[in-house]
Formats: C-alpha cells, structure tokens, sequence
C-alpha cells in the first residue's frame, strides 16, 4: 500500500474541524441554513490555511444526499467521491495550467449540461489569479448569470492579481494565517495516532518554521520522520532544516552588547563554518532583534518561545527603541545587497562591525539638545572687539600657521606611511620571530579585529633579508591578509625598528576524492555561480543528487 502523506491524510473534511477559521465556516454555515447560498465564493489567504479543503467541505455539504447541511455525512457516494477527488459534478481545475480563453471556453460548454447524480454543479478554481486577463473577461458573463444548479469557488494566494470586475461578482472570505499555538495543539493530537513522539521544543521549531501554514507543518513532519528515530529532538529539526538554533543569536547580541568585536567574528564565522546558509542567519538575526523590540514596548511576540523570554526580556534593557530599529534597518538592507554580493560574507562581517557601535551613537534630538547647551554657555562669555592692528597681526599668523601645515602635511604622512630604520640593521630570524610573535598578534588585533582572526591560518615558508613569506590553504585568510599586507608591512617595521616586509600565497591542498561524484570543472560547467561559491569558501563537493 502506497504512502499517504500527513497532510492529506489529516485533510479537514468537516467545517468543525477547520482550524482558525470560525468566521468563515460560522458565515457559510449559516448560509446553508438559511439558503442564502452565493453563486461564486472568492477564498483568498496564504498558502496551505484550507482554502481548498474548505472548498471540497462546501461542495460535500451542498451535494451530500442528506443536504443540503452543515454535516455533511462523509459516507454517501457523493461525499466520498468529492473526497477522492473523483466526482463527476464536482470539478476540480487547476489555474496555472489552464490559463487561456480555449479553457475557459471550454468550461463554458459543460456548463449547458445538468448535474449527473448531485444537487449542484460545482466548480472549484484553486489559483485563479493565474488565469490570463482575455479567459477573466471570457468567465465574466457565466460569472454574472450562471445556470441555476451552477457554482463557483474559487482559490487563490494573490488576490490583488484577480480582476475587480471577477471578484465583484464573487463573495470573498479572506482566511487567516493560523496561530503557532493552533498548530502546537494539532501537531500534538497527530503525533499519538501516528505512534511518533517529538519533544514539545522540536514541536515549537517545526510550528514556527510552518509560519502560519498548516500544511506546511505537516509537511516538515513527514520530512522529519524519515529519520527513523523514537524520539524527535530540537537538534534533530535544527540540523534537518538549517535552522540557526536561538543560542547563537543569544552569544551574538551578548557580544554586541559589550563591544566585543573578535567575538562578534569569531562566532559568527564558526556559524557559517557549520554549513549555515547567510541568508537564513540574517533572516533569523533580523527576527530575533524584532522580538527584542517587541518586548521593549510591551508586547510579548507568539514567536518566541516561553523558555526564552527573560532572556530576550533582559537584553532589551540594554537597547533603546531608537537602537534597535536601527539595527534591523542596517540588516534589511544587508540583506537585500546580500542577495547580489560576491562577497557576502564580508558584507555581513562589516555590518555585524557596525552593530558593536550601537552604544555610541547619539540621537538627533539629543545631539540638538547639547548644541543648546553649548550655545547658552557660549552668550555668557564677554566679547572683546580687537583692535585694528591686533586683527592684522592675528591674520597673519593664522596665515603663517596654514602655511606650516601645508608644508609639513606630506612630511607627516611619510612618517607614518614608513618607518625610518635605526643606524644599526636588524636581522629577523624564526626565533626572533616566534619571540615576538604573541605581542605582533596583540597589535593586529588592536588595529584589525578582522584580520587578526585569520592569522591562526597561515605558516611560516621562509625568512630572507628581513622578508616574511607566508603560506595559507584557506583562501578567505589569503585574500584577507592580502588586501592589507601594506599594513601589516609598516606594523612590522615599527614593531621592530627595521625595514620588513611580508607577504602571502595561497597553496590548494589536495581535496577529497569521491567516486561518482562531480568534480569541480563539471559544476563550472554546469552552474558557474555554485562553482565560484565553493571556491570563494573553500567548499569541496561530497556528493550530488538528481531527480
């Protein structure tokens, strides 16, 4: 016997056990009471709520052979065909792939014949916003005056897309995206009949990634059982669907919070070491500092699940409302060039950098308030006019002044640009080297927090004339360093009061073998983007599955 998927299997088949949806399935009950029955209905909301499902319940209450009723029996022949998706007076037409005037024409000539066994002839539309605009038009008519024993229901995820003249001939039930806790209850009412146990934290991740849907959840159940296990565990949904567990995020706002740049780096590159897809860490990032702010102003967000509150709680008294939409404005926008970067690593590294800045920066008004200030104190301070003669003399030593900085500007920035080596020459070896080594490591972490993290990665090639050569298998740490190996260069010339020099290659190591599976010049080949993705992070390819 073949495998019936959870979501079909748990289809709601009466209006009572719709979920989340009461003002719409109250509304059409007592439509079916009364006999006030439309003659095309528009169910509009996101995916996988049960706008089909509550299709197939309206049609079942409609042709049910004690109906029409509110309790459809689920035992008759034509509830049971209806369930199966086999009934003759039922249709069930699928917008994406019948978008044209010939199929809507083509409707319209079943049209002319009555029902076979059934009450009504239905038709239920799932994504009609995908019908051209000429087979909108060509629907319009049937739409404004259809046979009596007609009815359409009709389904969509977009309906801004739907022509007004079709929706304003339909009565619209727009259906709501159903509670995290709504789906917590479900999950948990499955999970016995299907001999599965999950912990309650795995069951919160599941419902949440669902965002919203049903299905959905379902679904990443389905997907989730394939492991085998007795027990489902919060690692176990973390590691099958990439999620960022909420740990990292905790670490990373508490490395915000004390201005501790290495960490900041260092944490999140072992994140993205992990396999951890950018996007999905800014995403979550970006919804973890939303929950803060949520909390900042009282309220308290279904996403976050009741084990963490004191902590986002607590950390929201270190932020101000001001700072915090701050900081998801800078992500957003991350976010979005992301998508684009070529190097989107670094991108996120910068504006992790710029969130450690948080404390520092001053709003407007406050900034406004203490020119004020300044500005007051400044009118108590008595004026004295010069005279002539003193105004000459201090012009012209302003002058003269302006005249010494020009001069001596590009003699300071000699200075600085390279050391002046002492009379006598030092000569740097590897034991001098490695001597010093913990206080050049020191200074580059004082200067370039970034690049200092790369340093554990390289080796030590060779030593001649006070030249540094360097070696690194990680291309990320080669190009890092390479980009500022002036600095480093003028860093270790002043560390040891002698013209140094460094320098850096970017040796491949030999990567692992696997039979049957692509090599690198195939991807390229086949996808030039993924090729240069895995050699951008140092990536080598395990396997490849096709469908």
């Amino acid at each position: 016997m073949s495998y019936l998927v959870l979501a079909r299997k748990y289809r709601p088949q009466t209006f009572d056990e719709l979920i989340a949806q009461k003002h719409i399935t109250e509304t059409l009950k007592n439509a079916i009471k009364t006999d006030h029955i439309a003659q095309a209905f528009l169910f509009t909301g996101p995916r996988g709520v049960g706008k089909t499902s509550l299709a197939r319940i309206l049609a079942k209450g409609l042709n049910c052979k004690l109906g029409p009723t509110i309790t459809p029996c689920n035992k008759c022949k034509n509830c049971l065909e209806i369930t199966t998706s086999i009934s003759a007076d039922v249709i069930e037409i699928d917008g994406a792939s019948n978008t044209g005037v010939e199929d809507v024409r083509s409707l319209q000539n079943e049209l002319l014949y009555p029902p076979q066994s059934s009450e009504f002839k239905i038709y239920i539309i799932d994504e009609v916003h995908m019908l051209s605009k000429n087979a909108f038009n060509a629907l319009l008519k049937t739409l404004e005056e259809p046979p009596k024993n007609v009815k359409f229901i009709f389904a969509t995820t977009e309906p801004h897309k739907v022509l007004p003249t079709i929706s304003s001939r339909c009565q619209r039930y727009d259906f709501h995206r159903i509670p995290i806790q709504e789906i917590i209850n479900q999950i948990k009412k499955i999970t016995p009949l299907e001999h599965i146990n999950f912990e309650d934290s795995a069951i919160f991740l599941i419902a949440k990634k669902a965002d919203g849907s049903l299905r959905d959840s379902l679904s990443l159940m389905d997907q989730i059982l394939s492991l085998g296990k007795e027990k489902i565990t919060k690692d176990d949904v973390l590691q099958i669907f990439g999620i960022v567990d909420i740990d990292f995020y905790h670490t990373l706002t508490k490395n915000i919070i004390e201005n501790d740049n290495k960490k900041v780096i260092e944490n999140f590159h072992n994140i993205v070491a992990e396999g951890n897809d950018i996007n999905e860490i800014t995403l979550g990032f970006i919804e973890y500092l939303r929950n803060i702010l949520m909390l900042k102003i009282g309220i308290s967000p279904e996403e976050v699940h009741p084990d963490n509150i004191a902590q986002l709680t607590e950390f929201s008294k270190d932020f101000s409302e001001e700072n915090l939409l701050y900081a998801i404005t800078i992500l957003i926008d991350a976010k979005e060039k992301i998508k684009t970067s070529s190097h989107p690593i670094l991108f996120l590294e910068t504006t992790l950098l710029k969130l450690t800045k948080l404390k520092s920066l001053i709003s407007i008004e406050q900034l406004e308030s203490e020119m004020v200030v300044a500005e007051q104190q400044k009118a108590y301070i008595p004026e004295t006019k010069p005279s002539k003669i003193e105004f000459v003399h201090e012009t012209i030593a302003k002058k003269k002044i302006e005249q010494e900085k020009v001069v001596s500007k590009p003699e300071i920035q000699e200075d600085k640009k390279v050391a002046k080596p002492p009379s006598k020459k030092i000569s740097i070896n590897e034991e001098l080297l490695d001597k010093e080594w913990s206080a050049i490591e020191e200074k580059v972490r004082n200067e370039m927090p970034v690049s200092a993290i790369h340093l554990s990665r390289i080796k030590l090639k060779s030593i001649k004339n006070n030249f540094l050569h360097y070696t690194t298998p990680s291309k990320l740490a080669y190009q890092t360093l390479r980009d500022v190996s002036e600095r480093l260069t003028r860093l270790l010339t002043n560390h040891f009061g002698t013209r140094t020099k460094i320098d850096f290659e970017f040796i491949q190591t030999e990567k692992k073998k696997y039979i049957n599976n692509p090599t690198i010049e195939d991807i390229k080949r086949e996808s030039p983007k993924l090729a240069e993705m895995i050699d951008t992070i140092d990536g080598y390819i395990v396997g490849q599955t096709r469908e």
